[in-house]
């Protein structure tokens, strides 16, 4: 069974090329326009691994993470930050807020797929 990856990114762009480089892996993808959208989303799908965003309407990244944290459900649900923020104390806050680990904007496919891999196999299954 496809290990399930929920992106959370208000750029349609960011997530078609982070859906297309996870669906490359053989990962199937859920893709979320914003944190609201995405705890729909987390309520209607079996999740493995949800990608993150900082910067987004309506629920930033840093309340969905909390959210995610504070929930039985998905509580120890491995979580990427993917932003353009790189500053050192964004990176504390988003690991403080739960994330696993920080991807910055830009960044190559190989990187996303490295993180993904390292919590949930190659995705070649």
């Amino acid at each position: 069974m496809k290990k399930v990856i929920l992106i959370a990114d208000d750029s349609s762009t960011m997530r078609k090329f982070v859906s297309f480089s996870l669906k490359m892996k053989n990962f199937e993808v859920v893709a979320a326009e914003d944190g609201m959208d995405a705890l729909e989303k987390l309520s209607q799908t079996r999740v493995d691994l949800a990608i993150v965003d900082l910067n987004m309407p309506n629920m930033d990244g840093f309340e969905l993470i909390e959210t995610i944290r504070g929930s039985q459900d998905y509580a120890d649900l491995p979580v990427i930050i993917l932003s353009s923020e790189r500053s050192e104390a964004t990176k504390a806050r988003g690991k403080a807020a739960g994330a696993n680990s920080y991807i910055v904007k830009p960044f190559d496919a190989k990187m996303v797929q490295y993180h993904v891999s390292k919590y949930l196999g190659t995705g070649d299954e």
